[in-house]
């Protein structure tokens, strides 16, 4: 037989407050409540647990060696009313999935926002492909994920749009200095620099290479922005970058803006749960569109 709860809060409760009829009234119960409580103890273990020759009942050897164990028992028991049975759904962990442009930018602002607003969430973030993520959040391993559009997920989900990714090519100026208006079947004349095959943004980006007749077979990828950025800036080659993310190389002239006939789409990014607009991942993911934005932050 194991012992029980209230067995073992009475016997924490008269060690701590040196009497049984200290702990009947700490518990709200009767002395004989707390006694018959410990006896039943005592027998479910084998163990005399006090020695009660004494006027104050002391701990036996097996009583101390009983005391710490008791201690994290009825510790966890208060954990999982806390964590589990809370009613206060923003209390425990928030697990967020986010591609790596979040990570470099936003991600740090809505973790500090939800800290302030929600005291007693923690959120806990992971960093993958959207594929990736995807596979997470039907897994059940993930609450939310931030993903942009292109990505698969179940129609049973719910997804609100969060922000958008302005892209463009870029390119050192030494490739094609400044100024000059640009084929797109110019590219072809390039290195590409893109992201890894697997990456959606970089599939949506080599549609639109496709549809001008440009290949990218021969691209060097990298599943680094900073990576490509810094590869484009040595002049490596010609790369699809975030605008804002690196507008401050933009507007130091060591990135230059390609003026292509050809606009690239802008990307739509979405954060996708499961639950219904009244989930309580609604606010999460309002929360994750009040501070989504892809800047870089500033040192």
């Amino acid at each position: 037989m194991y012992p029980t709860v209230k067995q073992l809060e009475a016997f924490l409760s008269t060690v701590r407050l040196g009497s049984f009829s200290a702990a009947s009234e700490s518990l709200h119960t009767t002395q004989s409540a707390i006694s018959k409580r410990v006896a039943e103890l005592e027998t479910a273990l084998s163990v005399a647990l006090f020695d009660r020759s004494q006027k104050r009942p002391a701990l036996t050897a097996k009583g101390r060696a009983l005391l710490p164990l008791a201690e994290q028992v009825v510790g966890l028991l208060g954990r999982i009313h806390d964590e589990v049975l809370d009613p206060d759904p923003f209390s425990g962990r928030l697990r967020i999935g986010v591609t790596e442009i979040s990570a470099l930018t936003w991600l740090q602002r809505f973790i500090e926002l939800a800290r302030e607003r929600y005291p007693r969430l923690t959120v806990d973030p992971e960093v993958n492909s959207s594929v990736t993520l995807i596979e997470h959040l039907d897994d059940n391993a993930l609450d939310i994920a931030v993903i942009p559009e292109g990505s698969f997920w179940p129609g049973s989900y719910r997804s609100i749009a969060v922000g958008t990714l302005k892209t463009a090519w870029v390119a050192s100026p030494s490739r094609f200095g400044r100024g000059r208006r640009i084929e797109p079947s110019e590219l072809s004349d390039h290195p590409l620099l893109l992201q890894t095959a697997s990456s959606v943004t970089s599939r949506i980006h080599e549609a639109w290479l496709r549809k001008h007749g440009v290949s990218a077979r021969l691209a060097t990828r990298s599943n680094s922005l900073p990576v490509l950025g810094q590869l484009t800036i040595a002049g490596l080659g010609v790369s699809v970058l975030p605008t804002e993310f690196f507008r401050e190389e933009i507007s130091k002239g060591v990135l230059v803006v390609l003026d292509i006939d050809q606009d690239l789409p802008q990307i739509k990014y979405y954060a996708t749960y499961r639950g219904g607009q009244n989930d309580p991942m609604s606010k999460i993911a309002a929360l994750i569109k009040s501070t989504c934005d892809f800047h870089r932050p500033s040192n």
